[in-house]
């Protein structure tokens, strides 16, 4: 957990408050190292970016949409061109960049690795994905799939660090960070993530998502997650509901988003991963659409909903992009509710009989509603 000292301590270093070491009585302190004391740190034998960082910021900045319907996006195989990604799917996790030696990584670094080129994509990537971000969001993510990241240390954070802007040059440009570093008993490094985290949106601008698809139940990570939420950087936090016993079952998914948006206190920054699949421990869409309707009774504010994972959605049909999406988009509270204007209720009368013997007209109901915006009844 991130102390009220080292938040601070990292603020003012990125404000650029701090532009001295700390004070050496600091450095006898022991535990966790402050967020102002990475740049003192040598940089590890092995860094494979020697390279300066290229001065680059993509034109092209897409938000987060405020309700998410999204895939994650493997790069293996022979994966379908971004562009031909079902336009039901307004954010994609580009999946995945992988530590650099291997897991846990040997500095901190990971790379993009190469795209299949069965259908095109890795021929096409820079263009579909500058295509695809004009109106869409993508998002890289980070470990996954036993490709988990070590950041124990500030020197592997700045690495890191690195590592990310030299991907975000190499490709042109991408809308956010996904955290996806929760694997087995692997411990998340709070406060060298929320360091990352504050980098990045200082470097690219506020509108850069960093979102996480923590483990529904684990306790370290919902205190994570909390903590990166407090520090103001996590946008978005989706617990994986698949590819375990009893995380697709319908109640539980319901249960434990309840508990999910009770823990973080903003159910506009929760959303519900889940697995569309016809396969053990994965759900079917009526499901999803089940539990999703349930959800966002209760809490109309939820983010939204992805799937993993695209070509799996593909080979079925399409099922989550059909189905699911168009549900979530649909019970999306609006931005804003117009006020209530209740016009004026004029009353009308007939006039008042005079008493002396001149003639009155007579103002029958049929002449009344004859009159714009005036019933007979």
């Amino acid at each position: 957990m991130i102390t009220r000292r080292s938040f601070l301590y990292g603020v003012a270093w990125t404000a650029g408050v701090l532009r001295t070491a700390p004070h050496p009585e600091d450095h006898e302190v022991q535990g966790p190292r402050r967020h102002g004391d990475l740049r003192h740190q040598p940089v590890p034998a092995g860094y494979p970016y020697d390279q300066s960082i290229p001065e680059f910021r993509s034109n092209i900045m897409v938000p987060l949409p405020r309700r998410v319907v999204a895939g994650y996006w493997t790069s293996w195989g022979s994966p379908l061109r971004l562009t031909e990604i079902p336009t039901q799917y307004n954010t994609v996790f580009l999946f995945h960049a992988t530590p650099v030696g291997g897991a846990p990584g040997t500095t901190g670094a990971v790379q993009w690795n190469a795209v299949g080129d069965g259908r095109g994509a890795a021929t096409h990537f820079i263009e579909d994905l500058a295509e695809f971000r004009r109106n869409r969001t993508a998002i890289l993510t980070v470990g996954g799939s036993r490709q988990h990241v070590d950041l124990s240390t500030w020197p592997r954070a700045q690495t890191f660090l690195d590592s990310i802007k030299r991907i975000h040059a190499d490709l042109g440009g991408f809308d956010g960070l996904d955290w996806n570093t929760y694997e087995g008993e692997q411990q998340p490094n709070t406060d060298q993530m929320i360091w990352v985290s504050q980098q990045l949106k200082a470097t690219y601008g506020h509108s850069f998502a960093i979102t996480s698809p923590p483990a529904p139940w684990r306790p370290a990570d919902v205190r994570h997650c909390k903590a990166m939420m407090d520090a103001g950087v996590l946008d978005l936090v989706s617990p994986q509901y698949y590819d375990g016993p009893g995380l697709a079952d319908e109640a539980y998914i319901v249960e434990s988003v309840n508990e999910w948006v009770a823990a973080m206190g903003d159910s506009s920054r929760v959303g519900v991963g889940v697995g569309v699949a016809s396969a053990a421990n994965y759900s079917t869409h009526a499901a999803v659409e089940r539990a999703w309707k349930t959800l966002a009774t209760r809490h109309p504010q939820l983010r939204g909903a992805f799937n993993w994972n695209l070509p799996t959605d593909e080979g079925m049909g399409w099922p989550f992009a059909n189905y699911v999406g168009p549900l979530v988009m649909s019970l999306a509270p609006p931005d804003t509710m117009p006020p209530l204007i209740v016009p004026p209720i004029i009353p009308i009368f007939a006039p008042t009989p005079r008493h002396d013997n001149t003639e009155t007209a007579e103002v029958s109901t049929s002449d009344v509603a004859e009159h714009p915006g005036v019933t007979g009844k």
